[in-house]
């Protein structure tokens, strides 16, 4: 809710089947029909407002958040979960005390600028030359699902170069500067 507030977006939950996923598509429509900014829940039959309490009080019991790295992003802080102390003694990478590999060297990659909606992969001077699905330099180009192999794949820069002026309208709304 703080995200459909504060970006000025309806967010409709939904789930994975077509059923879902077309009603979760006109209750988005008529919400921006209405130009309602709510939140939603589609798929009440599986996702609840509180989450599913046994299941949080068990993750909650064995592990605790903290700080985590994440490709193409950093460091984000509270964003990931670790191990409690007294569970540590099942962390692989403390009882194999196997090092960790080292972090990718940066590259012209524009990863965290497409996975964070601020750059089209197009607009990568390495995309599509020396960034490729065979050859990729960062994570939104490394499996089929990411950003910038779909736009690859797809090559969608002719689409977009169309419809370019009303996304960035959209986009900077959703995204500031972006």
């Amino acid at each position: 809710e703080p995200i459909a507030a504060r970006f000025r977006v309806p967010v409709v939950i939904t789930g994975p089947e077509p059923v879902d996923l077309l009603d979760a598509l006109a209750r988005a429509i008529h919400l921006l029909e209405r130009g309602s900014y709510a939140v939603e829940n589609q798929y009440a039959r599986a996702v609840k407002p509180d989450g599913n309490p046994h299941a949080r009080a068990a993750v909650a019991t064995v592990f605790e958040v903290a700080d985590a790295d994440w490709r193409g992003l950093g460091r984000l802080a509270a964003s990931g979960l670790v191990l409690r102390d007294r569970f540590r003694r099942f962390d692989a990478a403390a009882r194999f005390l196997e090092p960790l590999a080292p972090p990718l060297a940066l590259t012209e990659c524009r990863d965290a600028d497409v996975l964070t909606g601020r750059l089209k992969p197009f607009h990568c001077s390495a995309f599509g030359t020396r960034c490729t699905p065979e050859r990729p330099l960062g994570a939104s180009m490394v499996s089929a699902e990411g950003t910038c192999a779909a736009y690859y794949r797809y090559r969608r820069s002719h689409v977009d170069a169309r419809v370019a002026p009303a996304l960035d309208i959209v986009s900077e709304a959703v995204i500031p500067n972006g």
